[in-house]
């Protein structure tokens, strides 16, 4: 098993790469190591023209695991980084810094962060790994601004797509990389999104880069009905337009049997059928996300194509709620994949089932006919506040 961890010894911060023997919990050897990244550029980080990441960042997507490489991605820091590791030997392969001459800008001045929603990068067949970016300035290089990014493990950029609107996702603080990136099996699609809630269909064969209208998308489409075109005003005094829904995405997609099922802050789950390469809206589930829930990333159980159960974790308040006054339980339920409008399974349904507190970006998993759901036993304001993980099964 393969994690990073935030490490203060000291006074000294450090990010450290770990390897972890899964039958025995211990160290494998040779790990941890320290991570450090550097990279030449000419933006306010830039130290004797070198950036350097350090602690203001945050390891928030998932790690990825592809053909003997490890992807790390960093946000929250004025630049978005992605790292690559032999799984090995866990030396660094390379680094891929996506804003290092020019300075985020805007409400959180950040650029390119890869956050996902908590999903992280992706990878095809062929070993290409597929990654978005959040707010930033966009240029087609060195600059990665709210794109998707197709790289291989040298994190050479091989194709991107960009929305046409970036600048005004960027404005309005509406990140492509809220949310992560699903490849449709066994085709060159992959899908994703952001919090301006429109969906992006892309051909990885060819992914379109940034066109007028989103021309190089295979398709574009809100989650849910209303989107309007509006304008902000950039802190650099230009008036930038684009679209926005009235929701966001903040997790990634689930697939099964051809349909793609898609969670949204706020809204229902949404199950969406992909035929000739084309999206097509299809049935809700009648629960809905509540707002600044973070939405919620599905996962699908099955005996290969039948029997799907779609397993849909709602955050309901999370402990990092600015919002909300105090956490409440996460709720977890079960829809038929075939039929997401039937609910099967609610933990609401018997108090003994109630799991801890919601946790935004954290998702279900099911192994062995079990269900494990990690949350929070206790609230942020608590002294040494406890992580929980409740385990769903059946009971004989």
């Amino acid at each position: 098993m393969y994690l990073v961890s935030a490490q203060e010894n000291g006074g000294a911060f450090s990010f450290r790469l770990h390897a972890i023997d899964i039958t025995t919990g211990q160290q494998r050897a040779g790990s941890p190591v320290t991570i450090h990244a550097s990279v030449p550029g000419t933006n306010a980080e830039a130290v004797n023209g070198v950036i350097t990441l350090n602690n203001s960042c945050l390891q928030r997507a998932a790690l990825l695991l592809s053909r003997g490489t490890l992807y790390i991605g960093f946000s929250a820091c004025p630049t978005g980084w992605l790292l690559s590791y032999d799984a090995a030997s866990l030396n660094q392969i390379a680094v891929l810094n996506m804003s290092p001459d020019v300075d985020g800008y805007g409400q959180f001045g950040g650029a390119g962060g890869v956050w996902m929603g908590g999903g992280g990068p992706a990878a095809d067949d062929q070993g290409n790994v597929y990654v978005s970016t959040g707010n930033g300035f966009y240029n087609a290089g060195p600059e990665w601004g709210d794109s998707i990014l197709k790289v291989d493990a040298q994190l050479h950029i091989n194709d991107h797509f960009t929305p046409y609107d970036w600048s005004f996702l960027q404005c309005r603080d509406l990140d492509v990389s809220a949310g992560g990136v699903m490849l449709v099996p066994g085709q060159s699609q992959l899908v994703g999104g952001g919090k301006a809630g429109k969906m992006y269909l892309i051909n990885t064969t060819n992914m379109g880069q940034m066109q007028p209208n989103d021309a190089g998308a295979a398709q574009t489409l809100f989650f849910s009905p209303g989107a309007t075109s509006q304008t902000c005003v950039t802190n650099k005094g230009d008036t930038v337009t684009g679209d926005m829904g009235k929701t966001s995405f903040y997790g990634t997609a689930a697939w099964f049997n051809g349909s793609l099922f898609v969670g949204n802050d706020p809204g229902p789950v949404k199950q969406f059928t992909l035929s000739s390469g084309h999206l097509t809206a299809g049935a809700t589930t009648a629960e809905s996300i509540s707002a600044f829930s973070y939405g919620t990333t599905p996962f699908v159980s099955s005996n290969g194509t039948s029997a799907g159960i779609l397993w849909v974790l709602d955050h309901g308040q999370p402990i990092q709620d600015p919002i909300a006054s105090s956490p409440a339980p996460a709720i977890l339920r079960a829809y038929d994949a075939t039929n997401i409008a039937h609910l099967l399974y609610s933990s609401v349904q018997n108090p003994a089932d109630t799991p801890g507190f919601g946790i935004k970006f954290t998702e279900p998993i099911v192994a062995n006919g079990k269900v494990f759901v990690e949350t929070a036993h206790d609230s942020l304001s608590t002294a040494s506040p406890q992580g929980e993980l409740d385990v769903y099964g059946l009971k004989h």
